[in-house]
């Protein structure tokens, strides 16, 4: 971040590092339960579940298919 942003982001928050962290984690979970929903349509619709699936296994073998 520049000086302009660190000191705007320093009104916001006494550890701007911290909040940005916090964002990025609370994004990523928001994109994690789309992904987990979408890939557990995907093998329901495809009868393809694999053994013992967990959130975190189905989104691990997420391929974003949209490249």
């Amino acid at each position: 971040m520049d000086d302009v942003t660190t000191k705007c982001m320093q009104s916001l928050t006494p550890d701007p590092e911290f909040w940005i962290c916090n964002a990025v984690h609370t994004r990523a979970r928001i994109e994690g339960e789309r992904i987990y929903k979408a890939e557990l349509e995907r093998h329901l619709e495809a009868d393809t579940i694999p053994a013992n699936p967990t959130k975190q296994s189905l989104i691990l073998a997420y391929e974003n298919r949209s490249s």
